[in-house]
């Protein structure tokens, strides 16, 4: 039986896409021709007829190259404009609003839960349904899905959530297991990750779903 990834691979070229989506497209492809090749063996063709006939499944492999090429720059570029782009400019907006007011010197507000204090930046909060609105409609602007809009409006507490969920394996490692940190990592979970989403959440829904919703109404 042929080799049909290395033929597809011979007969393509150079896709000049990432290693993994290459393998993939030359996975998929070559699997396709597998299954018309055997196929065509069970209805009774010769070994070389159904090669050939496997292979005329591709009129030309240049011009599937580039059409490849293209759709996977094209859903790249799609992603970039309608996640990461947005979601960077929400993280950025974010960033420079708790920075404002540090550098103003605008006093957090000392919450006491039991006998552990949180500290809440009430101006900085109060700007986060506006980054989040900001974020989210970027991406509904670039025609991304509702799960790409949320992402980019609820960016900064995400990135929030990675970082803390990297510094606790990594404090208990160092210091050992604790109750008392746990609750600590908790209530900095609530006060810089729950709480701040919310506030996005709040800003980025209405555009998250918005296309959603008009063709509800239509319908």
């Amino acid at each position: 039986m042929p080799d049909w990834k290395m033929l597809v691979r011979r007969r393509m070229g150079q896709l000049d896409l990432p290693s993994g989506s290459e393998k993939e497209v030359i996975s998929e492809l070559a699997e396709h021709l597998q299954e018309t090749y055997q196929h065509a063996l069970s209805h009774g063709l010769t070994n070389r007829a159904a090669i050939r006939l496997a292979l005329q499944e591709v009129d030309d492999w240049r011009v599937l190259a580039v059409n490849i090429r293209r759709a996977k720059e094209s859903s790249m570029n799609h992603r970039t404009k309608s996640l990461w782009l947005p979601a960077l400019i929400t993280l950025f907006g974010a960033s420079v609003s708790l920075a404002v007011t540090q550098f103003l010197r605008l006093q957090p507000r000392l919450v006491w839960v039991g006998g552990w204090g949180m500290t809440f930046y009430w101006q900085w909060l109060a700007t986060l349904p506006l980054l989040g609105a900001v974020g989210a409609y970027l991406s509904q602007r670039a025609e991304g899905p509702v799960r790409a809009r949320l992402a980019a409006g609820l960016s900064p507490a995400l990135i929030m959530l990675i970082v803390m969920s990297l510094i606790l394996p990594w404090g208990l490692a160092i210091d050992g297991f604790h109750f008392f940190r746990l609750v600590g990592f908790g209530l900095g979970l609530i006060n810089w990750v729950v709480i701040p989403a919310a506030a996005l959440l709040i800003g980025a829904v209405p555009f998250a779903f918005r296309s959603g919703w008009n063709e509800r109404v239509d319908a």
